[in-house]
């Protein structure tokens, strides 16, 4: 009984001094354009604003793992600078100017990898929020015209538009 009260003490204990995380949104979507180029979009909500803007990859599951970490593609913040992340829609691997990013790797899709666009930043008046959009070159080559991929699966512009006011 004793341990018992112990491990409870350390779980309840972590929970407090770890604070809370940052609520997960949907509120960016991929799709590629009639030309076949990757294109994301955040929408944040009226009035917020992201601190952190980043897309990030890794060799899926079923890649193996023979592929050479060197692989990295994406972009991430140049190191200690300020930035205003704001809604946009913009080429994949061009993103914003003002979000002050550096390249990392390839600038181009690659299949047998896993991506991650991520925003974080805080909210007007609420806790801050973490939006991600997790897709692979796969996922995007199954949309149909009018289709973008959000949320972890395929869905038309309107019903993103939707799943963004909902969120809101």
């Amino acid at each position: 009984m004793k341990r018992f009260l112990v491990a409870v003490g350390a779980v309840a204990g972590g929970v407090l001094l770890g604070g809370c995380s940052p609520a997960q949104q949907s509120l960016a979507a991929v799709r590629l354009d009639e030309d076949g180029t990757p294109v994301a979009t955040v929408r944040l909500c009226d009035g917020d604003h992201g601190s952190r803007a980043e897309l990030s990859s890794w060799p899926t599951k079923d890649a193996g793992t023979s592929e050479p970490l060197d692989q990295q593609t994406g972009w991430r913040p140049d190191f200690g600078t300020a930035v205003e992340v704001s809604t946009a829609t913009f080429p994949l691997f061009s993103p914003p100017a003002a979000w002050h990013t550096e390249a990392t790797g390839p600038q181009r899709l690659q299949p047998g990898r896993t991506y991650a666009l991520d925003v974080t930043g805080p909210r007007a008046g609420s806790d801050p929020y973490d939006i991600v959009v997790y897709f692979t070159t796969a996922d995007l080559n199954r949309l149909k015209p009018g289709q973008v991929w959000a949320d972890s699966r395929a869905m038309s512009q309107d019903d993103f538009d939707d799943l963004v006011d909902d969120a809101c």
